[in-house]
């Protein structure tokens, strides 16, 4: 038996977005208002697959779940933003009317248990604070899914249930300069530059078909093993390739890790 023919574990990602947001706004502003936080999605999230990585060991990370509510349900600006950015999928619950999240703890609740029950991940990092998921956390554990709950370190202490905590499997809280490289004050924030972007991610995937054309194929499948992170010397020259285009990208780790992503994406659908 060839123990190289079985897929590595899978990890996911839950993202409770109320949780996290509120608590980046304390971090951040010591306010929990969502209206003067802004947040670099593009980095943030794959920075949060290259930590699911490196602690697990090297699972491969099936895909981060980004769980938030929405007004009647649909998405704004920022929700579309974020499910086009690769293996990620946003749940959105709705709104009430004085702006509390309706229906996210269950949505997190129903895909938490169909992983499990399928077996699809060994592993569930979990990116909240409410007390109500300890139920969903215990029946995955039942189900032989480990959980990692993560948190960040706020002034007022801790802001994620104790039985929550106490629930999960571990507890790691990222430093508190790990989350403030994605957060800022909106006022002085740079928003980003919807058209770079999108261009960005145009070059990323062509970039990949491109590659892919020119190496054997054997060696395009064996690239997928290093993901999140593209080997040093391609990823010279996918930068210097974008920047034909983009400009010096010295000072836009935004529109790197748009180029990565959309080259691990489009990689993947070749290969």
């Amino acid at each position: 038996m060839n123990l190289a023919e079985f897929p590595r574990p899978a990890a996911a990602t839950f993202v409770d977005a109320g949780w996290l947001l509120a608590s980046a706004g304390l971090l951040v502003n010591g306010s929990p208002r969502r209206e003067d936080l802004w947040c670099n999605y593009g980095a943030l999230l794959p920075a949060l697959g290259r930590y699911v990585e490196q602690h697990s060991d090297g699972m491969r990370l099936l895909r981060t779940y980004w769980y938030d509510g929405a007004v009647g349900g649909v998405p704004t600006p920022d929700h579309k933003r974020i499910a086009g950015l690769p293996y990620v999928t946003v749940q959105l619950g709705r709104l009430s009317s004085d702006r509390h999240q309706k229906g996210v703890d269950s949505k997190i609740y129903r895909d938490l248990m169909k992983l499990a029950r399928e077996r699809a991940v060994a592993r569930v990092y979990l990116v909240a604070g409410d007390e109500d998921l300890r139920i969903g956390v215990t029946e995955a554990k039942e189900m032989g899914v480990q959980v990692v709950l993560l948190g960040m370190p706020v002034e007022d202490g801790q802001n994620q249930s104790a039985l929550l905590v106490r629930e999960c499997d571990e507890y790691v809280s990222l430093p508190a300069e790990v989350w403030r490289e994605h957060f800022a004050r909106r006022e002085d924030a740079e928003e980003p530059d919807d058209e770079n972007v999108a261009l960005a991610r145009r070059i990323g995937r062509s970039f990949a078909r491109e590659w892919v054309d020119r190496v054997p194929k054997e060696e395009a499948k064996k690239m997928l093993g290093a993901f999140p992170t593209v080997p040093s010397d391609l990823d010279i020259e996918l930068v210097t390739f974008a920047e034909r285009d983009l400009g010096s990208l010295r000072q836009r780790p935004d529109l790197k890790q748009e180029l990565r992503g959309s080259f691990w994406f489009e990689l993947r659908e070749a290969t």
